[in-house]
């Protein structure tokens, strides 16, 4: 038998995906009447609501007072594209595909590494999603706002007592990064990249025998930190630190 998801069920879902906590603050842009905001609210989390119609901000007040939640969240009338939203830690959409498109480089340049962001329905275009779930004929969304690594790093590898110069030169889209890493004067391309917020991990092969690589490292503004391991190269692990110069970076929010 078909069954189409009622709302009540496409928020739940919403809400289970994102893994909302108690110390999370969650937003929803086009909050309508509040439902997600005030379901992450019974999840213990902080929440904040903004919509352009006043009807449905003061529908989303009265129901956080029915539902004995509005204590721990904010509904205000405004627009979506002047909202302040650097406090956030998830942020939930049901919204039309040209908002969701015009609202991509907000959420990028605004939000933090780590933020989530879902959007029922509509995807965003080139910033392909974390991960998806079908909900009978539509798709939820699931993204991680990635640190901006792309640009050039300068650092070292410290191993047995010494230091090997290491460059990395990357290229980023969204969570999409290729490049180079060089060790030394050995070089190694990058094959297969896993970013999740300030934390990625490279998969690359190269140096003199064509040997595989692992760097695992966490992001800052223009510093970076991690570990290497190589098979070949040489065995085992070593930790490595490197800073970006500013020069080279260049905005995600496109």
């Amino acid at each position: 038998m078909y069954w189409e998801p009622s709302p009540r069920d496409v928020v739940r879902e919403m809400v289970r995906m994102a893994e909302v906590r108690k110390a999370d603050v969650v937003y929803d842009l086009g909050c309508g009447d509040g439902r997600v905001v005030i379901e992450a609210a019974k999840q213990g989390a902080r929440g904040v609501g903004i919509d352009l119609d006043p009807r449905r901000i003061k529908e989303s007040v009265d129901n956080a007072a029915a539902a004995g939640v509005v204590d721990q969240v904010h509904f205000s009338e405004g627009n979506l594209f002047q909202a302040d939203v650097h406090d956030a830690t998830v942020v939930m959409l049901f919204l039309f595909p040209d908002v969701n498109l015009r609202l991509r480089p907000k959420l990028i340049r605004e939000l933090r590494p780590s933020t989530k962001v879902l959007s029922y329905c509509h995807s965003m275009d080139a910033w392909e999603p974390d991960r998806y779930l079908k909900i009978r004929t539509n798709y939820l969304y699931y993204w991680m706002v990635p640190a901006n690594i792309g640009g050039h790093w300068a650092g070292q590898i410290d191993r047995s007592g010494s230091s090997i110069p290491l460059r990395l030169e990357l290229e980023q889209e969204f969570q999409q990064v290729r490049g180079r890493v060089m060790i030394g004067d050995a070089l190694w391309r990058i094959e297969s990249v896993s970013m999740r917020g300030r934390d990625f991990n490279f998969m690359a092969r190269g140096g003199p025998r064509g040997d595989r690589l692992s760097l695992n490292g966490t992001a800052g503004d223009d510093l970076a930190s991690g570990t290497l391991e190589s098979q070949g190269y040489f065995e085992g692990t070593a930790g490595w630190t490197a800073t970006r110069n500013p020069d080279t970076r260049r905005s995600l929010a496109r």
